[in-house]
């Protein structure tokens, strides 16, 4: 009688498939915490130049401000200028996010030698969650005096 060995038995095909599922779940399972990783992190990045671009917009327009005077309001979380004279109301801030904070609304003239902002920002995606937000805190001073020292008067 001849004996054929060279066939799997079933128990080994099972353990083998067994081995295999606990490698694809480990995977996938590093895998996914890597992409949910990249994502807060490239939404943290995308608050922070949002919050930069927003400053940038309202230091020019407040340095500019006795040519052209404005209007500084925060709508639905979006924040918008809209200058003296001018029925356009121009949005600063990106759709994407929810701008809380102050000022709701303030006029801007030549007569504001201060402006004051604090702005906490949120993803418009995760609005109640408080770990993706960035502040937006500063305060512009016209005119600006250097001493040399850091600090402006």
């Amino acid at each position: 009688m001849v004996h054929n060995n060279k066939g799997v038995t079933l128990v080994e095909l099972l353990a083998v498939l067994a081995l295999a599922t606990i490698c694809f779940v480990l995977i996938f399972s590093i895998w996914l915490s890597g992409q949910k990783s990249a994502d807060h992190t490239m939404t943290e990045n995308d608050l922070q130049s949002d919050a930069n671009l927003v400053q940038k917009r309202l230091t020019d327009a407040f340095y500019d401000k006795n040519q052209k005077p404005f209007t500084l309001s925060n709508i639905n979380g979006q924040v918008a200028i809209q200058y003296v004279g001018s029925s356009q109301e121009e949005t600063i801030s990106s759709d994407q996010f929810v701008y809380s904070g102050t000022p709701t609304s303030i006029v801007v003239n030549q007569q504001s030698n201060i402006l004051t902002i604090d702005y906490d920002i949120q993803p418009k995606k995760s609005a109640g969650n408080s770990d993706l937000s960035f502040q937006l805190k500063t305060t512009l001073n016209y005119p600006w005096n250097d001493d040399g020292s850091g600090t402006s008067q």
